[in-house]
């Protein structure tokens, strides 16, 4: 599966949104100095900037997505490795079967941690294109159940995966790694499912910086008002958001407009 490339893609991705970030910072923090000044708008303000925190769990779940799935795809590559690998009978050959046996255990313990944070974020997000990925992943795991149920892994009703590490320790080494670390598998199909959600939220990322970023000229204001475009001021690390810009209640995905 090809997966360098794409993850290369979507840091130089995140890399460019955080550098434009940092240049917005600049020229809003200045507006909203600005703004701050007029005592006449101070209500407007107030309730601009409650509605720029929805935006700001939006633009963070969607960074979550982003770099989660690329997790997933780097993990699925190096249990598919493991998979792969043979041992000799000797006490050194001993030794590296159990140390990957252990580096398994853990990496598929990330998997379901990375998996049921993508799962949430689409479900919340809500979008028709989120949700249509999201079932896409429901299927997976539906198609697979049973086999991860006899490993101790069960799916909650909102979908999301559930370790029993009881049940998953005593379970047998070989059916692990059908599941997990071999080509074709449960967790490589996942893997490739989450290499197009990753893209999904990356060109999401991308729309909503330009509605909500420093070229953005509408928000409930309408265009060139004294509020106009303060959408980011002080963003950090993709949570830390207290700016007041605002996009009509409307969002951006891929090709299609939603509430």
């Amino acid at each position: 599966m090809q997966i360098n490339s794409s993850r290369g893609s979507l840091v130089r991705s995140r890399n460019l949104r955080s550098a434009k970030r940092s240049r917005m910072g600049k020229v809003l923090r200045c507006r909203t100095s600005l703004s701050n000044s007029s005592k006449t708008n101070s209500t407007n303000r107030t309730q601009f900037g409650s509605v720029s925190s929805s935006q700001a769990k939006q633009i963070a779940m969607y960074e979550k997505i982003e770099k989660c799935t690329t997790d997933i795809q780097k993990n699925v590559k190096d249990l598919i490795t493991i998979g792969k690998m043979s041992y000799t009978e000797d006490e050194t050959g001993k030794e590296a079967k159990e140390n990957d046996e252990a580096k398994l255990l853990s990496g598929i313990k990330d998997f379901i941690s990375d998996y049921n944070l993508v799962h949430s974020a689409l479900n919340d997000l809500g979008s028709i294109t989120d949700l249509a990925l999201k079932k896409s992943l429901d299927t997976t795991v539906s198609e697979n159940s049973v086999a991860l149920k006899e490993l101790g892994i069960t799916v909650s009703k909102s979908g999301e995966l559930i370790l029993d590490e009881v049940t998953f320790k005593k379970a047998d080494m070989e059916k692990i790694k059908e599941l997990f670390a071999k080509e074709d598998s449960f967790a490589d199909k996942i893997s490739s499912k989450m290499e197009s959600i990753g893209k999904s939220a990356s060109n999401s990322l991308t729309m909503l910086d330009k509605l909500y970023g420093a070229t953005s000229t509408y928000n409930k204001y309408g265009m060139n008002n004294p509020y106009y475009n303060t959408g980011y001021d002080n963003y950090i690390n993709g949570s830390n958001f207290t700016g007041n810009g605002y996009y009509n209640g409307k969002y951006y995905n891929n090709t299609n407009w939603y509430m």
